[in-house]
């Protein structure tokens, strides 16, 4: 082969295995890039050219403006508020529901409250409070003072609930803001809110009077607190006539007939008999939370004026089954008179049946042993 063939059958040859190589490499350089694309996508990836991903970002997402909710005033009931401050003493005016009262972020401790309600509605909203090296305070009623006006100790923990029949139709929300802390979140029918564990006075306080609604108001809805429009209340006639009409099928041994209805949380005493049962009493209770207890028929037995169980303190207590029991809200400590729950509307007992303490008291006092309680669950609103 001449020198110039040779040359030219080289140049060829490299030229083939040049394009060999191109066409071998040409699905690496693809499957590569697929990986960036993965790696970009994965959260491994997260670190790499963060501001050119920031600016993406910033081109393409739009910033999310948190939803709120506007507080509206319930119906039927007007709940004011005012506040005794360190060295400034009482407000002039009482709060609206609603409103800030008192001095966040100005170190001027709450001394003393006086919170209330005016309604058509039987009932009182209720406040205790704990105060600085003195622990808390008596239980205050409408625009009773809550508090301590010459001790001049500040507020450091309070709980505010609903009294009466009031609390058939509405439930109390309330937060407070602490010194060097700040607002904290809501809580509501006779929670604790403060701080247990260093000493922060209460600055400010917000509480709102909400309507019950078919469901509990969620937290993170309350922005001054929606009022619901469909209430317990409005639809307690429904849930009353449908409790009597499905007691006058039943008998009992005495002249009572007891009927807890443990959907929407209320409980009926009837006076007479089969097909004859009239209802004298009925208060809104707070069943427990397991569903063993929703559907039983029962007889009251033994009767006990107090005992401590679960670490807390109940009264007025009358037994149902084993350690089934109609009794007072829940105190704290051995034979305590400070509240420890004092919720009722809804599923908030371990087992037993809560109600108001004064309503317990009437129960045991009125119904005997061998009545019949009937315990049921239907949800028809």
């Amino acid at each position: 082969m001449s020198a110039r063939l040779k040359q030219v059958f080289c140049i060829f040859m490299t030229a083939l295995m040049a394009f060999a190589m191109l066409s071998e490499l040409a699905p690496l350089k693809s499957d590569a890039s697929a990986l960036d694309a993965g790696l970009a996508d994965s959260s491994d990836y997260e670190g790499i050219l963060l501001d050119e991903a920031d600016k993406a970002t910033k081109k393409t997402t739009k910033k999310k403006t948190p939803k709120t909710t506007t507080y509206e005033n319930p119906e039927g009931a007007e709940l004011t508020y005012r506040a005794y401050i360190h060295g400034k003493g009482w407000d002039n005016e009482f709060t609206e529901q609603g409103k800030v009262c008192g001095k966040p972020g100005k170190g001027l401790g709450i001394e003393a409250l006086e919170i209330g309600v005016k309604s058509d509605i039987e009932g009182s909203v209720c406040c205790r409070s704990y105060l600085a090296g003195k622990g808390w305070t008596d239980q205050a009623k409408n625009f009773e003072t809550c508090g301590d006006t010459k001790a001049k100790k500040p507020m450091q923990r309070i709980k505010i609930y609903l009294a009466g029949d009031i609390l058939v139709r509405y439930r109390v929300f309330y937060r407070v803001c602490l010194d060097t802390t700040g607002w904290l979140g809501w809580c509501c029918d006779g929670w604790v809110t403060g701080n247990e564990d260093y000493d922060r006075a209460i600055e400010a306080i917000q509480v709102v009077l909400v309507e019950r609604s078919g469901g509990d108001v969620k937290m993170t809805d309350i922005n001054g607190v929606v009022s619901k429009t469909g209430s317990y209340y409005k639809s307690a006639a429904k849930i009353k006539n449908y409790m009597i009409r499905k007691a006058q099928k039943y008998t009992s041994k005495t002249k009572y007939l007891v009927m807890v209805d443990s959907q929407y949380c209320f409980l009926g005493i009837f006076k007479g008999k089969k097909n004859h049962w009239e209802l004298i009493k009925f208060w809104i209770c707070a069943p427990g939370i397991y569903k063993t207890y929703w559907n039983r028929d029962h007889e009251i037995g033994v009767k006990s004026k107090g005992f401590f169980s679960y670490n807390c303190q109940v009264y007025w207590a009358v037994r149902l089954h084993k350690e089934l029991w109609i009794h007072s809200i829940t105190y704290k400590g051995h034979n305590g008179k400070q509240v420890l729950d004092g919720r009722l509307g809804g599923r908030y007992s371990h087992g037993c049946i809560r109600l108001a303490t004064e309503n317990a008291k009437w129960l045991y006092d009125n119904i005997p042993s061998y009545s019949r309680c009937i315990c049921y669950k239907k949800k028809f609103l």
